[in-house]
């Protein structure tokens, strides 16, 4: 078991850790708490060569614990929380477990980027619940969720559940420690790696930019149910090499007025276009201040994220901008595609 990766969070409730462990998280060294694994809805066989093959060899039946929970909230969010386990061959007390989902209208397991997100922030709401009742979660181990059968891509991932990860540990004063384990070497790193990227950028504090700086910096306009997206769009821009600003992470002061000066300073405004934001008043007044910029040389970056219409409001100020069309999956490579598409320009 090889630690990559540590990032130690100041809380109210003293010091509190998430860290990246490269190797085979049977092997852990200390007890774990919350042993948290994923599944096939109600699909538990512990096949040759699967973890649940290998708990079933240190005594632990993930299939008997499913069959009673002490916490069950499988309908409607597909999470659950084992009983107290006594066995003598490995430290786990508990066995949590996010489960994909049976659709029947394919007739197929499925659990989307969207539908893994909404479980594991339902996950971590049921262990708030289950600290209420005293029940010991100081250590929780986590693997990569999404990256098997699911064919979801990890770097799409890692950033929303990484946050979910954070939130948890700041509101949850019983819990103190989150180890994301993964046995691939290349994996592992991959994850220290961006993760790292992504919280030195996130630290960053919001400062006036030099004029080499001010040259690209970059405004995210977004509606809040996108967010998801949008951090993880900000993580790949600030990977290539652009300063960027957006909300809530950079505000600093009154929100409206951080909104105004940010956007008066930026070079570049990114929005991202949804049924969510298409709906948002916060991101039609966010462009409107952009709008007044145009004279000053801002450049509009939109960024469609689904097949919704354009509002007349909308339509008054995007009509003669040119917009990416990043609705075909996969998200990840239209993504970066507008990131090369960006680094090109400002480059000209």
């Amino acid at each position: 078991m090889k630690e990559l990766y540590q990032l130690t969070l100041s809380t109210d409730a003293g010091d509190k850790h998430i860290a990246v462990y490269e190797g085979d998280a049977l092997t852990f060294p200390e007890t774990i708490d919350v042993f948290t694994t994923s599944a096939y809805e109600e699909e538990y066989f512990p096949s040759p060569g699967s973890l649940f093959h290998a708990l079933a060899k240190k005594g632990i039946s993930v299939r008997e614990l499913a069959s009673h929970p002490a916490f069950d909230l499988r309908t409607p969010c597909h999470v659950w929380l084992s009983e107290s386990i006594d066995s003598p061959l490995y430290p786990i007390s508990r066995v949590g477990c996010i489960e994909m989902v049976y659709d029947t209208d394919t007739g197929a397991y499925t659990l989307d980027m969207e539908g893994l997100l909404h479980s594991v922030h339902a996950y971590f709401q049921m262990l708030d619940i289950v600290s209420g009742y005293d029940v010991p979660i100081k250590l929780i181990t986590l693997p990569l969720l999404g990256g098997g059968y699911q064919h979801i891509s990890p770097t799409l991932t890692l950033i929303p559940v990484w946050n979910e990860c954070v939130s948890f540990l700041k509101r949850n004063d019983a819990s103190s420690r989150i180890c994301i384990v993964e046995r691939n070497p290349e994996k592992a790193q991959m994850i220290a790696q961006s993760l790292a990227t992504y919280y030195e950028a996130h630290q960053s504090t919001f400062a006036t930019p030099s004029s080499a700086e001010n040259k690209k910096l970059v405004f995210i306009s977004y509606s809040s149910k996108d967010k998801n997206i949008a951090d993880h769009l900000c993580h790949k821009l600030e990977q290539n090499g652009f300063p960027v600003w957006y909300a809530p992470r950079d505000c600093k002061g009154p929100y409206a007025r951080a909104i105004a000066e940010a956007i008066e300073k930026c070079s570049h405004f990114v929005i991202i276009l949804s049924q969510n934001s298409l709906a948002s008043e916060h991101v039609l007044n966010e462009i409107d201040l952009a709008f007044q910029k145009l004279p000053n040389g801002v450049v509009f970056k939109p960024l469609k994220i689904d097949g919704a219409l354009f509002t007349p409001s909308f339509k008054y100020y995007l009509s003669r901008q040119h917009w990416m069309d990043a609705q075909n999956p996969p998200l990840e490579e239209r993504l970066d595609e507008f990131v090369m598409q960006l680094t090109e320009e400002t480059h000209e």
